[in-house]
C-alpha cells in the first residue's frame, strides 16, 4: 500500500478574510500558529477536495503538525503579562493557547478531523518529521487521510530567545505553514484524487554535536536508509531540496557524496528559514522542480541536532 499526496497548502502571510465563515470565527481568536495551521490546512484540504467545514466529524481523517516551537510567542506574552502586572494580569484566553498541540486540535475542530490529531516536535526538521511520522500512520491503517505538515509563527521575542541560546539559523527567521494532504493509494483512487506525488521512504536521526569537525554520521545515516528504503539506486534520485542551515552545510556535503548527479534545490534561500513549515516546503518545492515520475531527496537539519530524510516521486498532476 503506498501513500500518495493528494493536496498541498502552504501560507507565509495568510489572509484570514478568505477563510470559510465558521473557520474564520475561530482563527482571529487563535494565536499565530494557529492562523498560520488553519489557513495552510484550507488550502491543502481545498486541493484535495476534501474540505468540510459542517457535518459530522470525519472519523477516518486526522492531522499530523510538526513545530519547532509550538505556542512560543503566547507564552512568551502569557508570561510578560503576569511578570509585569502580576497574577491579577493573567489572561485566561492566552494561557488556553500556551500548549504546544493547539494548532493541531483547532485544525481538526475546524475541519471536522475525528481522525488521529498528533503533535510533533523535532527542531526544525519537525515539519519533515511529522511527514514521515503521517505516513506509517496511513500503512498501518490508522487513518486513511493526514493532513500533514508543520507551522511555526516568528517574532521579536522568538529571535532573541534564539540568539541568546546560540541556535541562530544562519538565515533570516521566518513564519509560514505547509501541509500537505497524504492518503493511501487506495483511497484516493477510490474516489478519483489526482495524485501530486507518492512518499516512499523517510528516517530521521540527531547529531548530538552539529557543529563539530567529525559531525555527521546522523544525517548520512538519515539519508542512506530512507534511499535504502525507497529501494532506490543513488542514481535515480533527480534532485535533493537541501536544508542544512549555512554553519552545517558540511554535513550535507559528507552525507550526499554520492549523489553528485542529482540536481541541488534550496528553498530556504528564497523563504527564509521557516523551521517546521521548512520541510514540508521543501517537498512542495521538489516535486514542482522535477517531471512526473522523477524521484527527490528532502533534508532538513537544525542547529539542535534533529535530521530528517524524505525520498519522494512526483506523480503525474
Amino acid at each position: 500500500m503506498a501513500v500518495v499526496i493528494t493536496g498541498t497548502g502552504s501560507v507565509t502571510a495568510p489572509s484570514l478574510d478568505a477563510l470559510p465563515e465558521a473557520v474564520r470565527a475561530r482563527a482571529t481568536r487563535a494565536e499565530r500558529v494557529s492562523q498560520l495551521a488553519l489557513a495552510a490546512a484550507d488550502a491543502a484540504l481545498l486541493d484535495a477536495g476534501l474540505h468540510l467545514v459542517d457535518g459530522e466529524p470525519r472519523a477516518g481523517i486526522g492531522v499530523v503538525l510538526g513545530t519547532a516551537f509550538g505556542c512560543f510567542l503566547t507564552n512568551a506574552a502569557y508570561q510578560h503579562r503576569v511578570a509585569t502586572g502580576g497574577p491579577a494580569a493573567a489572561s485566561p484566553r492566552l494561557f488556553a493557547a500556551t500548549v504546544s498541540n493547539a494548532a493541531a486540535g483547532e485544525v481538526g475542530v475546524a475541519y471536522r478531523l475525528g481522525g488521529p490529531a498528533v503533535t510533533l516536535t523535532a527542531g526544525a526538521a519537525a515539519g519533515l518529521t511529522a511527514l514521515g511520522h503521517a505516513a506509517d500512520l496511513l500503512r498501518a491503517g490508522q487513518a486513511g487521510a493526514l493532513v500533514a505538515g508543520g507551522a511555526d509563527a516568528v517574532d521579536a521575542a522568538l529571535v532573541a530567545w534564539q540568539q541568546a541560546g546560540g541556535l541562530e539559523p544562519g538565515r533570516r527567521p521566518a513564519e509560514a505553514a505547509a501541509l500537505l494532504v497524504l492518503e493511501r493509494d487506495d483511497a484516493a483512487a477510490g474516489r478519483g484524487a489526482r495524485v501530486r506525488g507518492t512518499i516512499l521512504a523517510h528516517a530521521a536521526g540527531f547529531e548530538p554535536e552539529p557543529g563539530a569537525a567529525d559531525a555527521g554520521d546522523g544525517l548520512t545515516g538519515a539519508v542512506a536508509a530512507a534511499v535504502a528504503e525507497a529501494d532506490l539506486a543513488p542514481s535515480e534520485i533527480a534532485a535533493v531540496v537541501l536544508g542544512a542551515p549555512p554553519a552545517l552545510a558540511p554535513l550535507e556535503t559528507r552525507a550526499l557524496a554520492g549523489l553528485a548527479g542529482a540536481a541541488r534545490i534550496a528553498p530556504k534561500d528564497t523563504f527564509g528559514e521557516t523551521f517546521g513549515a521548512a520541510g514540508p516546503l521543501g517537498v512542495i518545492a521538489g516535486l514542482a522542480a522535477v517531471k512526473p515520475g522523477c524521484a527527490i531527496l528532502v533534508l532538513d537539519v537544525c542547529a539542535s541536532g534533529h535530521v530528517a530524510a524524505l525520498v519522494a516521486r512526483r506523480g503525474g498532476a
